[in-house]
C-alpha cells in the first residue's frame, strides 16, 4: 500500500492510457501537461508525468474545465498526428512505423471523446 494513498482517479483508464507509448502512440511530456493546465487557467507544479496528467485531469473536472481540456488534448494530438504524417512522407522507410503511431493516437482521441461523455453509470 502506498503510503500517501491518494482516492483512485476516476480517470484511471485514461492516465493510464496516456503513460503507456505503446497504447497511446504518443509521447507527451511533463511539459506538454503543465503548458495545457497553463493554457486552461490551472497552475500545475512539476511532478512525474504520472502525478501530472492524474493533476491535469483531476483538477480540470472539479473545476468544470475538462470539456477545455480535452480539446487542448486533442489538438496536441492531431498536431503529433501531422507530424507523423509529414514524417512518413519525407521519410518513406518509416511510413508503416509511422501510420502505426498516428493510429494509436487517433484511438487515444477516441478515448478522449468517450471521456469527455462522461460514464452513464456514474452519477
Amino acid at each position: 500500500m502506498r503510503r500517501h494513498s491518494m482516492q483512485q482517479s476516476k480517470f484511471l483508464t485514461l492516465e493510464n492510457h496516456f503513460l503507456n507509448t505503446f497504447f497511446s502512440g504518443l509521447y507527451l511530456s511533463a511539459a506538454d501537461f503543465i503548458a495545457i493546465g497553463r493554457e486552461n487557467g490551472m497552475e500545475i507544479k512539476m511532478h512525474s508525468r504520472e502525478m501530472l496528467i492524474k493533476e491535469l485531469l483531476n483538477k480540470s473536472d472539479e473545476n468544470g474545465k475538462l470539456a477545455e481540456v480535452i480539446a487542448s488534448l486533442n489538438r496536441l494530438i492531431d498536431e503529433r498526428i501531422g507530424v507523423c504524417h509529414r514524417l512518413s512522407l519525407e521519410y518513406p522507410g518509416a511510413r508503416a512505423a509511422l501510420a502505426k503511431l498516428a493510429q494509436k493516437a487517433t484511438g487515444t482521441k477516441a478515448l478522449l471523446a468517450r471521456e469527455s461523455r462522461g460514464n452513464p453509470y456514474e452519477h
